[in-house]
């Protein structure tokens, strides 16, 4: 079934509010799932992942671990970058803000690919970024330029099968300070794919023009999550007519 993109935004917002998110959490995750699904990244596919997680949780943000000069470690506490994303690319913004480049890694979370529309959000504020992060034989590296509208996707190859869920953030006033940190740390070779702007713009206008697909499945997960915010929402209409 197809849903345009107004539908699917209202929906998403009350079915992270029926999961416990607050305000600023649920406006974040909605964000996140409808730039990734619209631009090409299968955010919805990330999110039908995350749900069965994410109904059984708590809801977490990252605990600080260290935080020095330029850096800081964050713990994701096994949630999900749903949930820690945003404090993770603030703090590297704040960094960077306060020191000319700041780097952050957030460690045991889940759902990284889904950071991209943060990194976007962020870089229209001047700051240039790089994520990074490992998921089996591959890595993945998304950059953005300071005011750029799109980042740059790339997967590479590695050496040895990666259980690491850490998500790793950079942060500059531009892109050489942001790649200097990143190479500093991270030797990749030549990417195996890649995903430029004019893809991920060709992929926005179409689900602009023809309603996002989604699967009614998923469609009918996310009702029964709105169903929980409007049952609560009646049984405390009910609780207070007799005030």
């Amino acid at each position: 079934m197809k849903v345009s993109r107004n539908e699917l935004t209202a929906s998403l917002k009350k079915a992270f509010e029926g999961l416990g998110f607050s305000v600023g959490d649920y406006q974040d995750a909605t964000a996140m799932v409808i730039w990734s699904q619209m631009h090409g990244f299968n955010g919805l596919e990330q999110l039908n992942l995350a749900l069965p997680f994410l109904n059984n949780c708590l809801c977490l943000h990252a605990q600080l671990v260290s935080n020095g000069d330029q850096q800081a470690l964050l713990d994701g506490q096994s949630s999900s970058v749903l949930l820690c994303g945003s404090q993770t690319v603030r703090l590297a913004c704040a960094l960077a803000r306060q020191y000319g480049h700041g780097f952050v890694q957030l460690d045991n979370c889940h759902n990284r690919l889904l950071i991209i529309q943060r990194l976007v959000s962020a870089a229209q504020s001047g700051t240039a970024l790089a994520a990074y992060w490992e998921q089996g034989s591959s890595g993945f590296k998304v950059t953005i330029e300071a005011h750029a509208k799109h980042p740059e996707y790339s997967q590479y190859t590695l050496p040895t099968q990666s259980d690491n869920q850490s998500l790793m953030i950079f942060a500059g006033e531009d892109m050489v300070s942001v790649e200097q940190q990143f190479v500093s740390q991270i030797s990749l070779d030549s990417p195996v794919s890649r995903v430029q702007s004019e893809s991920m713009v060709d992929s926005y206008e179409h689900c602009l023009e023809q309603g996002i697909e989604i699967d009614e499945t998923l469609w009918h997960k996310l009702d029964n999550l709105v169903a929980r915010v409007l049952v609560e929402s009646t049984e405390s209409s009910r609780a207070g007519a007799g005030d």
